[in-house]
């Protein structure tokens, strides 16, 4: 889980900071500061199996998907907007965050 947390913590930082980059318009910015600080903010909750300010595991599975799922789907509709670059940077952060959906095991362990 602590990979986990890393792996979104790394990602959400690098989501904020593609637009500025890149050089991507307005839309495309908001988009991924919002995104980015979710996912930033659910890697700090995801950080601890129990204890005030963390989720369980069951909810940072369905978050994590969440997450990816709302990514690509953001990327089809700055596609549908005619947003190339700002459509592969959220395909390839939702592409990412499915991998790691994917391989995460989703168990807590006692300490």
């Amino acid at each position: 889980m602590a990979l986990r947390s890393g792996l979104l913590m790394v990602a959400g930082a690098g989501l904020i900071a593609a637009p500025f980059v890149l050089g991507l318009d307005s839309a495309a910015l908001v988009t991924a500061v919002g995104i980015g600080g979710i996912m930033i903010a659910l890697a700090v909750a995801g950080t601890a199996s129990s204890g005030r300010g963390t989720l369980p595991v069951s909810a940072q599975a369905v978050y994590d998907r969440g997450i990816a799922v709302g990514l690509l789907l953001t990327a089809l509709l700055f596609e549908a907007a005619n947003e190339t670059e700002a459509a592969l940077v959220f395909g390839i952060a939702g592409a990412s965050a499915l991998v790691v959906t994917s391989i995460t095991r989703y168990s807590a362990r006692p300490a």
